[in-house]
């Protein structure tokens, strides 16, 4: 497992060397218009998916008439896009809220006030079939458990401290009390996968670890990648369990929607999922996207919430 994570961690470092060199060239598109304006001077940083997600690019524009200079495909909330940042490789970030990367480089999480970002709670999305009652229960109790400055507190651990994921999920189940053996989950096989950042990581490996000691027969695909990758995955079965986040998956799988509230993102989500999948309960634990900027950008244009970055100069 801590091989895998390595090898992660170090195709990211060869990519931030790739956008080190590259410079500006790195671009992957121009968001365009907006001219005059803080967002028109700055390049953006972030995952593929964000220059066509409801909340991403268009979200910016549509809600707040921002809209950057050029965007730079950097990575989903990793080390690429945090050294792309704090290298001047970019000057604006989309960033989660719980990466402790924030507080120990002194970024600055610009304010949301037009709730452009929905409400992004953790939550098991998993194939109908292998959903089962001892699995149900087994994921459930985790959702319970789980609370936004947890989440925080468990990522600084593996982040900042670089502590193996696996190891920090089995001492966080058995903190919870969820790490006693069972056979809730007999029989069952399950194949639990992860996107491509360590938050995400860290979660499969405690959903993994939780239904390995009900009984249940578990194999792990981690860093697939993006959405784009791991939602057919789901979807053809190669995958039977991620973590999500209801606001992004649902976006995802419906670009129209317009629901920002927890308990109407998590409706609205259940009605547009693919046939074979569902998802469990919610957690307390949210991970929002934020666009994060250095401290120095922040004091320049005097940046403090999204919509200054629609102001003119």
């Amino acid at each position: 497992m801590k091989h895998k994570i390595l090898i992660a961690g170090a195709a990211a470092t060869a990519l931030a060397l790739t956008l080190s060199a590259c410079g500006s060239s790195s671009s992957d598109s121009s968001s365009g218009g907006g001219s005059g304006t803080v967002a028109s001077k700055l390049i953006l940083g972030g995952p593929p998916e964000f220059k066509k997600r409801a909340d991403g690019i268009p979200g910016l524009a549509k809600h707040y008439g921002v809209s950057f200079g050029k965007y730079t495909v950097t990575d989903t909330g990793g080390p690429v896009t945090v050294n792309a940042l704090k290298n001047g490789q970019v000057d604006a970030a989309d960033l989660f809220t719980t990466d402790p990367s924030i507080e120990a480089n002194h970024f600055v999480i610009l304010t949301d006030p037009k709730a452009n970002f929905a409400a992004q709670n953790v939550l098991p999305i998993i194939s109908k079939a292998k959903a089962t009652d001892g699995v149900k229960t087994t994921l459930n109790a985790i959702s319970a458990k789980l609370d936004t400055a947890g989440l925080g507190a468990l990522m600084v651990k593996v982040v900042t401290q670089k502590q193996d994921p696996d190891a920090v999920a089995k001492a966080w189940l058995s903190d919870q009390g969820l790490s006693t053996a069972g056979t809730a989950a007999s029989g069952v096989k399950l194949t639990v996968g992860s996107a491509n950042f360590p938050e995400n990581v860290l979660l499969a490996q405690i959903y993994a670890e939780a239904l390995k000691a009900q009984g249940a027969k578990i194999s792990l695909k981690l860093n697939i990648g993006s959405r784009e990758k791991y939602v057919p995955a789901l979807k053809d079965g190669s995958v039977d369990l991620m973590p999500e986040y209801n606001g992004s998956i649902l976006q995802y799988l419906d670009p129209n929607a317009t629901a920002t509230a927890p308990d109407e993102v998590f409706t609205a989500l259940q009605k547009v999922l693919p046939k074979n999948l569902i998802v469990l309960t919610q957690s307390a634990a949210q991970d929002s996207d934020a666009i994060v900027v250095t401290k120095a950008t922040a004091a320049k244009y005097g940046l403090t919430s999204i919509a200054d970055l629609a102001k003119k100069q």
